[in-house]
């Protein structure tokens, strides 16, 4: 059972860092308070996909009570009984959920780049 929790811990975590991304080119680009920015993306620290999910209130941070209400949001959802606790049988699912979602994710992505290989090659 903490094996689980800890596990779905990590996953939330993992997936609310991924709203603060580097540039394009690898580099970091740090705000004046040590955030991250990106001079394409909304906002000052440039949260493109998941930061206006994050950030509740719009200031351009995510505060750990903005965090910390994403993350519950999430064990919800996992917590398909509504128990309070995931099961075995709900870890699982929500570990299949993600890894057929990202499956998806990259065979877009593979698709997108073939087509622009293509694009570039026929030109």
């Amino acid at each position: 059972m903490n094996k689980i929790l800890i596990l779905t811990m990590g996953v939330l975590a993992f997936s609310a860092t991924n709203a603060f991304a580097q540039d394009q080119q690898g580099e970091d680009q740090r705000g004046p308070r040590g955030q991250m920015e990106r001079p394409d993306g909304p906002g000052p620290d440039g949260m493109r996909k998941h930061g206006p999910k994050l950030d509740l209130d719009g200031d351009g941070v995510v505060s750990k009570a903005e965090f910390l209400k994403h993350a519950e949001e999430r064990f919800s959802k996992i917590d398909k009984d509504g128990s309070g606790d995931i099961s075995k049988e709900e870890g699982r699912a929500a570990h299949k959920h993600m890894k057929d979602k990202r499956k998806k994710f990259m065979e877009k992505r593979q698709d997108r780049r073939q087509n622009q290989d293509n694009k570039t090659t026929s030109e």
